[in-house]
């Protein structure tokens, strides 16, 4: 992917969005960009960064994905595994 093809993609991602990385095959939230990177993190705390090509927003059923495993991650947190 050359540069122009890299900054027509940049506008259509923000920070807080919930994407979905092809190249891990799963969805984090947008943390940061570094030009054609972008910085992404998971309630887990998992960060890395991606190229801003591998990533396209998520679907309705990938930002479920992310909440619930969000969920999951505060009642281990807290030493629960009953559900809410």
């Amino acid at each position: 992917m050359n540069r122009a093809d890299w900054t027509t993609t940049l506008p259509r991602l923000a920070v807080g969005m919930v994407v979905y990385d092809r190249h891990y095959d799963m969805p984090a939230t947008i943390a940061d960009f570094d030009g054609p990177m972008v910085c992404l993190t998971r309630p887990t705390g998992l960060k890395w960064r991606s190229h801003c090509a591998s990533v396209r927003p998520a679907t309705a059923y990938e930002q479920r994905q992310l909440r619930a495993i969000a969920k999951l991650h505060a009642q281990r947190r807290r030493g629960s595994t009953s559900p809410e």
